[in-house]
């Protein structure tokens, strides 16, 4: 209901309680899970990286949306590649995000937000370009 009535900090106070609770949390998770859990914390940890990027925390919402990635083999929540996309963008990682925007559109093609994302891909593929033009025209 936090997350639908847009009340970030709600979110977050909810959410870091289950991830408090997640025993993965206490782990340096670098592997891929197949996490069978009925309380499905990767879902936790996707609406608290949610959360956080609507509070501009993205450093705390790339953290929290890279253990969803881990923990969500099953691909339950596509979306969360969308959001690392964002942060990216954000953080002016253009190829960490076309990466992400691409894994999304494989796996969920044909979907609503599909021609949005592969305008943004469009988009984000035209800066990236320009990153690279620019900085080869600073060495020369």
């Amino acid at each position: 209901m936090a997350f639908e009535s847009q009340n970030w900090l709600e979110v977050i106070r909810y959410t870091n309680h289950v991830i408090e609770l997640d025993p993965w949390n206490h782990t340096n998770l670098t592997a891929y899970v197949v996490d069978f859990d009925p309380l499905k914390s990767a879902q936790a940890y996707y609406l608290n990286a949610a959360a956080n990027y609507m509070l501009e925390k993205f450093d705390d919402a790339e953290k929290s949306v890279s253990t969803a990635l881990h923990l969500d083999l099953l691909t339950r929540f596509p979306q969360a590649h969308l959001l690392m996309a964002q942060i990216y963008t954000q953080k002016q990682d253009y190829p960490g995000a076309i990466s992400e925007l691409e894994t999304y559109l494989q796996l969920v093609p044909g979907t609503p937000p599909d021609a949005q994302a592969r305008q943004q891909l469009a988009e984000l593929q035209r800066l990236n370009s320009k990153v690279h033009t620019d900085q080869k025209s600073d060495r020369n």
